[in-house]
């Protein structure tokens, strides 16, 4: 096959990790995007490269380490003492930057979900690479409520009419 006419070599393959891989190499494009306008963020980088070892650990070596997952446990930590306890939903809004972490919060769970099937319906997926997913989804949550408590945007109140919480 011409190389120039292959965007990816395992495209047309059923499995889901095709989907997983260009899903994840998505999120690892828009979280290069978001740091160009998240001004406040400057773990953004290292996250894209984190994200890229997450992208090829299913099909090939788990590299997302121990320590990976605790850098990333340490900075959600710090973040969420940074901006408080948050009592209430909000609105996916706010600055130019913490809307792309919303996007990249929502993304991280998309991609979650397909390594959840993966894990279901084809071969075991590491319980870390599942937690990192889900932590890194946290840590856009709150790098936008960071991002808008700098750029002096309050955050937008949600009260769902669906679910009581409280």
């Amino acid at each position: 096959m011409d190389q120039r006419c292959c965007a990816y070599s395992f495209l047309k393959e059923t499995s889901r990790q095709c989907d997983y891989e260009v899903a994840s190499d998505e999120l690892a494009s828009l979280i290069a995007q978001a740091a160009h306008s998240a001004r406040h963020q400057p773990e953004l980088l290292k996250l894209c490269e984190l994200v890229y070892h997450a992208n090829g650990s299913i099909r090939g070596r788990l590299a997302i380490r121990d320590e990976d997952f605790e850098w990333l446990d340490q900075l959600y930590v710090r973040l969420t003492q940074e901006n408080g306890p948050l009592r209430q939903f909000v609105l996916p809004a706010g600055c130019e930057g913490a809307c792309a972490l919303h996007v990249l919060r929502s993304r991280c769970k998309a991609v979650l979900r397909i390594a959840y099937a993966i894990d279901r319906e084809e071969k075991p997926v590491p319980a870390i690479l599942l937690d990192f997913w889900n932590l890194l989804s946290n840590v856009f949550f709150q790098m936008a409520l960071k991002e808008n408590r700098l750029e002096g945007v309050s955050e937008i109140p949600f009260a769902s009419r669906s679910y009581d919480v409280g």
